[in-house]
């Protein structure tokens, strides 16, 4: 069914689909990311002193990290036993995690520069991060439920 190649439905179609249950954690996985990295960014500018990195090079840095985790997902877990199913992931899976994970940090950038460049309010920005990484996860385990429950696997 086209509907299962775009979204997966049972635990054979997880990382063959465009989308499944772990693509909302991709989304957390690019908010984690850019939020530890900006700590350097973050945390000098705050304390008036000249940050090693600018919020580009946090993003490069992300972007770097979430394209890293895919190449290590469908090789090194794959031999570790550690990949869900054991199998590697689709092409078009891996292309939807990259780019939920750089979403994830595009939104993660432009609230960094709308609340700490412009407000200055240090706090706010990680208090977003965390709670949007919080809730992201809970849309993930939420989705892995109901993944698991259409397959059949919770009663």
């Amino acid at each position: 069914m086209l509907f299962n190649w775009l979204i997966a439905t049972s635990i054979d179609e997880v990382g063959v689909s465009w989308f499944d249950f772990y693509s909302l954690g991709h989304i957390c996985f690019g908010i984690g990311v850019f939020l530890f990295f900006s700590l350097f960014y973050t945390i000098p500018k705050h304390q008036g002193k000249i940050p090693i990195f600018s919020l580009l090079f946090v993003f490069i840095c992300s972007l770097a990290v979430l394209i890293t985790w895919e190449l290590l997902e469908n090789s090194l877990f794959i031999e570790l036993g550690w990949k869900f199913e054991g199998r590697a992931d689709s092409w078009q899976n891996i292309t939807t995690d990259i780019i939920l994970g750089v979403v994830g940090a595009l939104f993660t950038w432009l609230y960094c520069y709308l609340v700490f460049e412009k407000e200055k309010k240090l706090w706010l920005y990680y208090l977003y991060g965390l709670l949007a990484f919080g809730i992201w996860l809970i849309f993930f385990f939420i989705g892995r439920y109901i993944t698991y429950w259409y397959a059949g696997l919770y009663a």
